[in-house]
């Protein structure tokens, strides 16, 4: 699998090749909460947690860390932290693309759940591209509105199927240290 697949996919689960109820049309009014959550965690500092599993690799889960803060995107690669050409506002063109795109999307509320502690109401999400199927569920706090836990599954029975894991975290987030790249 080339290195841009991961890099793709990582940002298909931040982004909004989002995940869960299978519409084939898009119901944007059904998925206005957890787009204004995705709206919400861009003007704020985080720290995302991932774990990536693809089908042919199951015995190989890639850890992976995204920081971002002041407008830049850092991921942790190989233990040092690189600065991403992709920046914030580049990300949130990416989404509405994405969204505008679409073949189909639509999301539905399945549950209430705490998350660490943390009151969530836990939403399903489908969506449909040319380049990817993606569903899966995404926790929102009750109290802030930002997503804090996501799990994805990109392009179910394929033999690259690809599930992600994420957990967010906002709190003392800060640029890293030392962190290389553009």
């Amino acid at each position: 699998m080339s290195d841009a697949r991961p890099r793709a996919l990582m940002l298909a689960a931040f982004v909004a090749c989002l995940p869960g109820a299978a519409h084939a049309q898009k119901d944007l009014a059904s998925c206005k909460p957890v787009l204004d959550a995705f709206d919400k965690q861009y003007a704020v500092p985080y720290h995302a947690y991932g774990t990536t599993v693809t089908a042919s690799e199951k015995s190989k889960p890639r850890q992976n860390e995204m920081i971002s803060a002041g407008g830049q995107l850092y991921v942790r690669i190989d233990g040092g932290w690189t600065r991403s050409r992709m920046t914030v506002a580049m990300l949130i063109q990416q989404q509405h693309e994405n969204v505008s795109d679409a073949k189909a999307l639509s999301c539905r509320r399945i549950r209430d759940e705490s998350v660490g502690g943390v009151d969530a109401v836990v939403y399903g999400m489908h969506s449909e591209s040319d380049a990817i199927t993606s569903d899966g569920q995404v926790w929102i706090a009750r109290s802030t509105g930002l997503p804090l836990r996501m799990e994805s599954d990109a392009d179910p029975g394929d033999p690259d199927s690809t599930h992600i894991s994420s957990r967010l975290e906002y709190a003392n987030v800060q640029a890293p240290a030392g962190a290389t790249g553009p």
